[in-house]
């Protein structure tokens, strides 16, 4: 069958698809207010500490617990991941991954990959989901059970701003390792994590990969119009309890501006390899190629017509591939 006849069940025709480029949605003071909330984050110390784990039975790799301090004080944990062995300063490529949705950090055996492969990684909890790392705000408004609508009215208290800056501070613990190249950083995650990873590829030019697949927190308006499934319906949700007549629509869309991985993608310099199925309900495809059509940098796509918001384990082979020829 050729290309221009395929349709996807969940979305647009792929031939559509592919040149979906939608106008982004970015504020005048975009880059002013993350400019701004990035140098108020500087101005907190990192504190920063990893805790040797001597028990565990995996004797490859070293493993610590690592907790630093979010910019607002917030403790964030995660596992740092190091081959075993002595290694000379600056000598290792390292790795940041950022989980899905109502996730964690996992277990420290899930990076054993990385490791096998002679790099250093970083596994964070998103603030308030499924690991030790609390939520460490409180907010003004109303909000639905669940992260995507704390906030939803103002973006300086968006819930995600927090957790934006988490990930750009993984990526300042990485770069204090001594052992750690800072030349060679690399960040992924899917769904939520594929969100975070261009939210910090966006607005950090340390990364010189990113690896987000099929990423949550792209083209709002489209994905919660389009979705069938997924944490998009809390805002749906916030709609029908606190404004049944859409008035403060426009705030709302105005605040997720800041957050939209669309938006971020127009800044990554980092060389991207990004994964979308056709059968995603939960992370529309058209959010995804609205994504990727507007990467600033060089960019490769990786296409699973028949898959969706599943687990893929052909494309984590696909991930270290291209780590192992470009880091």
């Amino acid at each position: 069958m050729k290309e221009l006849l395929f349709m996807p069940n969940v979305d647009m025709p792929l031939s559509q698809l592919r040149d979906y480029k939608p106008e982004l949605t970015v504020e005048s003071d975009f880059d002013t207010f993350w400019e701004e909330a990035k140098g108020r984050a500087k101005s907190v110390p990192l504190n920063a500490k990893a805790t040797l784990v001597e028990d565990h039975p995996l004797k490859s790799i070293h493993i610590y617990d690592v907790i630093y301090d979010g910019a607002d004080g917030t403790p964030v944990h995660g596992w740092y991941v190091v081959p075993a062995g002595e290694h000379k300063a600056g000598s290792l490529p390292v790795i940041v991954k950022y989980h899905g949705y109502n996730g964690n950090r996992g277990n420290p055996h899930e990076l054993l990959h990385w490791a096998s492969m002679g790099i250093a990684v970083l596994a964070i909890n998103t603030r308030g989901q499924g690991g030790l790392t609390p939520v460490g705000a409180s907010f003004p408004q109303g909000s639905i059970s669940g992260w995507m609508t704390l906030g939803i009215l103002d973006p300086n208290l968006y819930y995600y701003k927090q957790v934006y800056l988490d990930c750009i501070r993984a990526i300042d613990f990485v770069c204090s390792q001594q052992e750690v190249d800072a030349s060679r950083i690399a960040v992924y995650g899917g769904s939520q994590g594929g969100g975070l990873a261009l939210a910090a590829a966006g607005l950090d030019d340390r990364p010189k990969l990113a690896m987000p697949y099929y990423p949550f927190l792209c083209h709002f308006r489209r994905a919660v119009e389009q979705h069938n499934g997924g944490p998009y319906v809390e805002i749906k949700n916030w709609f029908r309890r606190f404004d049944p007549e859409h008035l403060q629509e426009e705030q709302v869309y105005r605040t997720l501006s800041y957050f939209d991985g669309m938006n971020m993608a127009s800044r990554v310099k980092a060389k991207t390899l990004m994964a979308i199925t056709l059968q995603d309900v939960v992370c529309p495809p058209s959010t995804c190629f609205a994504a990727y059509n507007h990467l600033a940098g060089e960019k490769e796509l990786k296409l699973y017509p028949d898959y969706g918001h599943e687990a893929l384990p052909f494309h984590e082979e696909a991930m270290m591939r291209f780590v192992a020829s470009n880091l």
